[in-house]
């Protein structure tokens, strides 16, 4: 499904949204109905260059190795389809709220292709070098690093299992490019505060993994 929208290949603008462009987004918000389709779209349409942006910072810091076989168009495409069944269920009461979840379905569609591409791959290994010879190694180096996005893979799907106050900063920071002394003033948290779940929330993520570069 092809998204029919002239600002989908917007050139990237500022790291976060300027106040009048969430102001916009904000009214929209606030007039906005599940039941509502056109509304929804608006929203949509209204949010896709942010939208684009947040796609293509996922996909090339967390998920590189996708790139070979997944453009750009294809991750919005899908995280957009995905967004607006979110939004008939519930409508974010927030710009901020509908970015986090925008930022949930873009890692969501990001995980999904990581693991179709891993299964491609293994697929892929078995049929070229059954036995596992040398051959096999170099086409695996030539091709991607399946340790490393498997690794960046389980990183991405731990977002969810953390403790809410240390989700949030790292959603904001992290997805949303929000600067940490702009999410202190949003949350009304010490700017200390903030750095430290931040550094409590990379700290579980990274738990573990040795393939991951450093993020903090």
């Amino acid at each position: 499904m092809e998204i029919d929208s002239p600002e989908l290949r917007e050139s990237p603008g500022p790291r976060y949204m300027a106040n009048d462009a969430s102001a916009d987004l904000q009214l929209l918000i606030d007039g906005f109905h599940p039941d509502d389709p056109a509304g929804r779209r608006a929203l949509l349409e209204r949010a896709i260059a942010r939208l684009r942006r947040l796609a293509a910072k996922m996909l090339g810091e967390s998920f590189p190795r996708l790139q070979a076989g997944h453009d750009l168009d294809s991750v919005v495409n899908e995280s957009w389809i995905r967004l607006s069944q979110a939004l008939e269920q519930a409508t974010p009461p927030t710009v901020q709220d509908f970015f986090r979840l925008a930022a949930h379905k873009i890692r969501q569609v990001l995980l999904d292709m990581a693991i179709r591409q891993s299964r491609r791959h293994r697929r892929e290994k078995q049929v070229l070098d059954p036995s596992g010879s040398r051959q096999g190694s170099a086409l695996e180096q030539h091709t991607h690093n399946p340790l490393q996005l498997a690794a960046w893979t389980e990183f991405h799907s731990r977002v969810p299992t953390l403790p809410e106050d240390e989700r949030q900063i790292f959603e904001m920071h992290y997805y949303l490019e929000i600067p940490q002394s702009e999410i202190a003033r949003m949350t009304n948290i010490a700017p200390r505060q903030v750095s430290r779940l931040w550094i409590k929330a990379t700290e579980r993520l990274t738990q573990g993994f040795a393939e991951i570069e450093e993020i903090v």
